[in-house]
C-alpha cells in the first residue's frame, strides 16, 4: 500500500530529514540453483536475481556506504542522507563467486565478516553440519541423552528439528560442541568423517585466497570472530580467543587488523555486559547485532550496539523498501531458549 500510493519516497525523504537513521543489511548466502539444499536453508536469503534487483532500487533511494563511513561515524563525523551498508556473514564460498560480481556491477561495497578459523581448517559449519545430518538420517525419531535428554521427530517436515537442535547450541552454557556433534550423527546413523567435513567445506566456505582477492577488490573483510560460538555463552578465555584471535587471523592474512565485529547470532549486547570490556580489550571500534532494526543517529552513539536488519527470500520490492522506511513492519527475531 505505501509503495503503491507513492507513500514510501515521501517517508524516506522524512525519515532523511527529521528521523534520520543508519540501516545495515544482513545477507548469508544464495539459494541453490538446483532448488534443491543439503545444508541450512536458514541462512539462504536471496537469488542472485533478486539480489542484483534490491542493489539495483536499493542504490536508487540510499547511499550506500563502506566500513570507513561507518568508523568515522563512530568517531564523530557525519554520514550522508538516507546512509545504508550493504553486509554478508559467515564467509559462504557463493558471496565471493555470485555476490562479488553483482556488487561490483553496481559499483558497489560491502562488507563481509568470515569466522577465521574456518578459512584455515576447511570445517563445516556447526549449523549446515545439524541440517545435512538431520536430512539424511532414514530414521524417524532421534533421542539424545546431551546436553540432555531430549528426542527429535523426524517424521514429516523436519525443519523444526533441525531449528531445535541450532538454538540449543546457540543459547546453551556451558556445552561441548563437538560431543554434541558426535551424537547426532551417532543416533541419526548419518556418519560424518574428516574427509566429508573436508569436502563440504570446500563446496561451501571461502578460503584465505577468496578472502584476500575480496579486500583487493575493495570490500571490507572484518571479523566474524574465530569459530562462530554465540558469544554471550562463553567464559572469558573463550571471549579472548575468539574476539582477539580472529583479529590476529585477519591481521596475518589480509596485513591489517580488524575494526569491526560482527557478533554470531547477532544476539544485541546488555549496557553491563563483560562482551563489552573483551570488545575494548582486543581492540574493536565497531560491534553488529543483527535482526534489531536500523540504528538512529540522533543521540549518543553506541559503537558496539551498530544495529542490522535481516534480508529474507522471495521478497517484493515494495516489502524491502517499506521495512527500511517503517522499521516496525521488519520482522524481529526470537531469541528462543532451550528447555532443560
Amino acid at each position: 500500500m505505501l509503495h503503491s500510493t507513492g507513500a514510501l519516497r515521501a517517508i524516506l525523504a522524512l525519515r532523511s530529514a527529521s528521523l534520520p537513521s543508519l540501516s545495515i543489511l544482513t545477507y548469508h548466502r544464495f539459494a541453490d540453483p538446483s532448488g534443491s539444499e543439503l545444508f541450512d536453508d536458514g541462512v539462504v536469503d536471496a537469488s542472485e536475481e533478486e539480489f542484483d534487483l534490491q542493489l539495483g532500487y536499493l542504490k536508487r533511494y540510499f547511499n550506500i556506504v563502506g566500513l570507513e563511513e561507518l568508523c568515522q561515524w563512530s568517531a564523530g563525523k557525519k554520514l550522508p542522507a538516507n546512509p545504508l551498508a550493504i553486509t554478508f556473514d559467515d564467509g559462504y564460498l557463493d558471496c565471493y563467486t555470485r555476490a562479488l560480481p553483482i556488487l561490483q556491477r553496481h559499483g558497489v561495497r560491502a562488507i563481509f565478516f568470515v569466522p577465521t578459523s574456518f578459512m584455515s581448517e576447511r570445517r563445516t559449519y556447526w549449523w549446515d553440519r545439524v541440517a545435512y545430518v538431520i536430512k539424511h538420517s532414514k530414521r524417524d525419531s532421534l533421542e539424545l541423552e546431551y546436553p540432555f535428554r531430549f528426542a527429535l521427530s523426524l517424521s514429516g517436515d523436519r525443519s523444526s528439528a533441525i531449528n531445535f537442535v541450532i538454538a540449543l547450541v546457540k543459547d546453551r552454557q556451558p556445552l561441548d560442541l563437538a560431543r554434541l556433534l558426535d551424537d547426532l550423527s551417532a543416533a541419526a546413523e548419518v556418519p560424518w568423517t574428516r574427509d566429508m567435513d573436508e569436502s563440504c567445506a570446500s563446496r561451501l566456505i571461502m578460503n584465505w585466497d577468496h578472502v584476500r582477492s575480496l579486500r583487493r577488490a575493495g570490500m571490507g573483510v572484518q571479523s566474524h570472530t574465530r569459530t562462530h560460538r554465540v558469544l554471550q555463552t562463553l567464559s572469558e578465555e573463550e571471549l579472548h580467543n575468539e574476539l582477539s584471535g580472529s583479529r590476529a587471523d585477519l591481521e596475518r592474512e589480509l596485513g591489517e587488523p580488524a575494526r569491526a565485529v560482527a557478533y554470531p547470532v547477532g544476539k544485541p549486547l546488555r549496557n553491563t555486559s563483560p562482551i563489552r570490556a573483551a570488545l575494548e580489550r582486543a581492540g574493536y571500534e565497531l560491534g553488529f547485532s543483527n535482526g534489531t532494526g536500523p540504528t538512529p543517529l540522533w543521540g549518543q552513539r553506541d559503537r558496539f550496539d551498530i544495529r542490522r536488519q535481516t534480508i529474507g527470500r522471495n521478497l517484493p520490492q515494495s516489502y524491502v523498501l517499506g521495512m527500511l522506511a517503517v522499521p516496525s513492519l521488519a520482522p524481529r527475531p526470537r531469541w528462543r531458549s532451550i528447555p532443560g
